[in-house]
């Protein structure tokens, strides 16, 4: 979680309460469509304080409008909400390219291009993010999978050691636990050097589960949909900490939700 939109995201919707101590599988069901989502806060830069999103006719995710335009800090504000920045998916056979823009000659948002390739199964297989300032921090993600379930993430980089005295390979590995319910109930992300896990590590947990069906199954193409998306219904408690190389912990963030159901006990999310 490196700044304050990171941590929005996860508590985007409806009524969150935080404390900070500090298979992405699409199945066949037919999940309702999501086309609108509160953000959570009013401000007073833009009275629709919403994110809409819009589908083709095979109902894939193409676009999502409204966004939070960063501010350098010399301004005294982190950023503000607006409705004229939206995320572009276009599809193309397997690929899929993620990317940021504008409706306005006001700013210009960074462009934050990914590119998914998936499988049949609409899984993601493969993850591609280049880097804006470095291509020796180009990323690329693949992605594991048992049961139909996502279990694996390998970050690695192009293959370039670092300098002396290190001279070592670095790569990430992500690790992912579920319940008898098909519902992510834990993390753990790993730094590796030359693939041994060196002590520096985030542990997730997600856990207070509902019984509903879950909107989000259609966003997993978006970063801050991602983790809800994995599971069959909605987590309501998320815990993350984090550790250095020594096994100190250096972060420490828990959140909980309360959200708002229908009389056949699904999650209402407009």
């Amino acid at each position: 979680m490196k700044n304050i939109f990171t941590l929005f995201f996860l508590s985007f919707i409806l009524f969150s309460c935080s404390r900070d101590d500090e298979s992405t599988t699409i199945s066949a069901e037919e999940y309702p469509l999501v086309t609108k989502l509160n953000v959570g806060f009013s401000n007073g830069y833009n009275s629709d304080n919403n994110f809409y999103f819009d589908y083709d006719s095979n109902n894939r995710l193409i676009k999502k409008k409204g966004g939070f335009l960063q501010l350098s800090g010399g301004t005294g504000y982190n950023g503000f909400f607006t409705d004229k920045l939206f995320t572009s998916l276009v599809y193309t056979n397997n690929k899929v390219t993620v990317e940021n823009f504008s409706s306005s000659d006001e700013f210009n948002p960074l462009k934050d291009t990914k590119y998914y390739f998936l499988n049949n199964n609409n899984q993601i297989i493969q993850k591609e993010i280049p880097s804006v300032y470095n291509n020796h921090q180009d990323r690329k993600q693949s992605f594991s999978y048992s049961n139909n379930q996502l279990v694996e993430i390998n970050t690695t980089f192009p293959n370039m050691p670092y300098y002396p005295p290190d001279d070592y390979i670095e790569t990430y590995l992500e690790k992912f636990y579920y319940d008898t319910k098909g519902n992510l109930t834990k993390s753990e992300y790993f730094e590796q050097r030359n693939g041994i896990n060196k002590g520096i590590k985030i542990i997730r947990t997600f856990g207070d589960y509902d019984n509903s069906y879950n909107p989000f199954r259609r966003l997993y193409l978006l970063d801050e949909y991602f983790y809800r998306a994995i599971s069959k219904n909605n987590y309501r408690k998320y815990n993350e900490v984090k550790y250095n190389e020594f096994g100190q912990i250096t972060s420490n963030i828990e959140q909980t939700w309360t959200f708002n159901y229908d009389n056949s006990g699904n999650i209402i999310i407009n």
